[in-house]
């Protein structure tokens, strides 16, 4: 669970915020004029964001090297016997 914590009275608890952080491992999100600017959480938490967002940029990665070897699987899947008897004796050259 997060806790809620104005700028102002960030300014005023910082220390009291960061040891709450550290120690009890809570999480605070900052707002200014009630709109969310920010969060402070233990370190531990975000390195596992960060370990978490690599992963996910990785199988994005994939995703989209998948999706393109099926858009090449598809466009050959269209192709005419004459057209695939081509490309197959143009391999055969090779």
């Amino acid at each position: 669970m997060s806790l809620t914590i104005q700028t102002t009275d960030l300014r005023r608890r910082v220390r009291d915020v960061l040891e709450r952080v550290r120690v009890k491992r809570e999480i605070f999100i900052v707002k200014s004029y009630n709109t969310p600017q920010a969060v402070i959480l233990p370190y531990e938490e975000y390195e596992n964001y960060q370990t978490w967002q690599a992963v996910q940029q990785k199988r994005a990665a994939w995703l989209g090297e998948l999706h393109r070897i099926a858009e090449q699987v598809s466009d050959y899947a269209a192709l005419s016997d004459e057209d695939a008897q081509k490309l197959i004796n143009e391999a055969a050259k090779q």
